[in-house]
C-alpha cells in the first residue's frame, strides 16, 4: 500500500477526509493526520509517505509552503491541494510548486477518488519501472540516474556542457535493453520537466508539447531527435536569459553564439544556422565574430570539436569510434583524417601517448 498523509487545520475536514474514502480499498494507507504544514515538514523528517492531501491555508506553514519544500526535498511525492479559494492565482501557484491536483472546496468525493485512483496508477507504474531500471544492475541503477541529473542540469545551464553530458549517457542508453532505455529518458524528461517548472511555467508547457511528438521506442531516431530537443531547449533559455553562457567575449551575441555552438557540437550546423540564432545577418555575424574571437568561425568551431575529442578521449567513458559523433562528425573516416591533421597524430597513438603520460606520472 501507498503511504498517505492528511493535513488540514479543521479537525471536522480531516475526520471526513478520512471515514469518508475507504483509503484500503484505493491502495492507500494513512499514516497520519495533521494540522499544520509545519507538523507535515517534522513528520517527513522521520517517516517517509507517498502521498500528501492538504488544505491550502493553514496557521503556520501553508500547503503551498509545504508543496514547495516537497519537490525540492521529496520529489517522489505527489501533493494534492485543497483550497475554497477559486481563484487563478492559487492555481498558478500550485502549479508552479508541482502540485499534482487542486480541488476546490466543498470537497466532491467521487472526484477525489479520480484523482486517486489516477495516482495509484502512477505509482504502480514507477514502482514497476524502478524495478526494471534495477534489473539493469545496482551499479548502473546508480550511475544512469546520476548521468540524468547531471544532463538535466547541463541543459539548465549549470555544470558541464549538454553536448558532453549527453554523450556520457548516450553510450548506456544504447547498451539498455529497449524497455529499460524507455525508462531511462522518461526519468531524464520528468526531471528535466521538473526543474524547468521551477524556472518557468509557460516554458516547461511547451516543452510538455513538443515531448509528445518524441518517440522513444526506436533507438537511433530517438537518440538524435533528444539531442536535438534537448539543445533547442538549451538554446530558449540561454535566448531568454534563464541561463547562464560562458563567458567568451564581451559582446552579447557572440558570447550566445558561442554557446550554441558548445551546446550543438555533436550536430550539423553552419555559420547560417548560428547567425539566425543571434539575430544577425550572415555576413556580419561572420565579421564580427573574427574580430572578437580572434579567430574565424570554422576556426574556433574546429577548435571547439577537437578540444572536446581530446577531453572524451581523456575520460576514456566512451569507446574512441564513438568520439567522433559525439563532436559533430558522423563520418568516422573523415574525423580520423581531421583528427590527425589537427593533433600530429592518430586518435590510437594519442591513447598511446596519453596512457604513456599516466605512467610516468605515476
Amino acid at each position: 500500500m501507498y503511504r498517505i498523509i492528511i493535513a488540514d487545520d479543521e479537525a471536522l475536514i480531516r475526520a471526513g477526509l478520512y471515514y469518508r474514502n475507504d483509503w484500503n480499498a484505493m491502495g492507500f494507507e494513512v499514516i497520519a493526520m495533521l494540522e499544520d504544514g509545519g507538523d507535515v515538514l517534522r513528520f517527513l523528517e522521520e517517516q517517509r509517505a507517498d502521498v500528501l492531501l492538504t488544505d491550502i491555508c493553514m496557521y503556520q506553514v501553508s500547503g503551498l509552503q509545504v508543496a514547495n519544500i516537497i519537490k525540492e526535498k521529496y520529489p517522489w511525492m505527489k501533493v494534492v491541494l485543497l483550497s475554497g479559494y477559486k481563484e487563478f492565482e492559487y492555481a498558478k501557484q500550485a502549479m508552479h510548486c508541482g502540485v499534482y491536483e487542486y480541488l476546490l472546496k466543498p470537497i466532491d468525493y467521487d472526484k477525489l477518488r479520480e484523482v486517486f485512483d489516477a495516482i495509484k496508477k502512477e505509482l504502480d507504474r514507477t514502482q514497476y519501472e524502478e524495478q526494471l531500471l534495477h534489473s539493469f544492475g545496482d551499479e548502473e541503477y546508480d550511475q544512469v540516474l546520476a548521468l540524468a541529473r547531471n544532463l538535466t542540469g547541463a541543459v539548465l545551464g549549470e555544470g558541464e556542457e549538454t553536448w558532453l553530458a549527453y554523450a556520457h549517457l548516450k553510450p548506456m542508453m544504447h547498451n539498455a535493453p529497449p524497455q529499460i532505455r524507455q525508462v531511462i529518458v522518461k526519468r531524464l524528461l520528468e526531471l528535466l520537466q521538473s526543474k524547468l517548472r521551477q524556472k518557468d511555467v509557460t516554458l516547461a508547457e511547451e516543452f510538455a508539447g513538443k515531448l509528445k511528438s518524441l518517440d522513444i521506442s526506436e533507438t537511433s531516431d530517438m537518440t538524435q531527435s533528444l539531442s536535438a530537443l534537448l539543445s533547442q531547449l538549451n538554446d530558449e533559455l540561454v535566448s531568454r536569459n534563464l541561463a547562464p553562457t560562458a563567458k567568451k567575449s564581451g559582446d552579447d551575441s557572440i558570447q550566445k553564439a558561442c554557446n550554441y555552438i558548445s551546446n550543438h557540437l555533436g550536430e550539423d550546423f553552419t555559420y547560417k544556422d548560428v547567425a539566425d540564432y543571434v539575430h544577425l545577418s550572415p555576413r556580419h555575424f561572420i565579421r564580427r565574430f573574427r574580430s572578437e574571437m580572434g579567430e574565424t568561425f570554422s576556426e574556433y568551431v574546429l577548435r571547439v570539436r577537437m578540444e572536446g575529442a581530446m577531453r572524451l578521449l581523456d575520460e576514456r567513458k566512451i569507446l574512441p569510434g564513438d568520439i567522433g559523433q559525439a563532436v559533430g562528425y558522423h563520418d568516422d573516416k573523415y574525423f580520423q583524417q581531421i583528427f590527425k591533421k589537427y593533433t600530429g597524430c592518430t586518435v590510437r597513438e594519442y591513447l598511446r601517448k596519453q596512457e604513456g603520460t599516466n605512467e610516468n606520472q605515476k
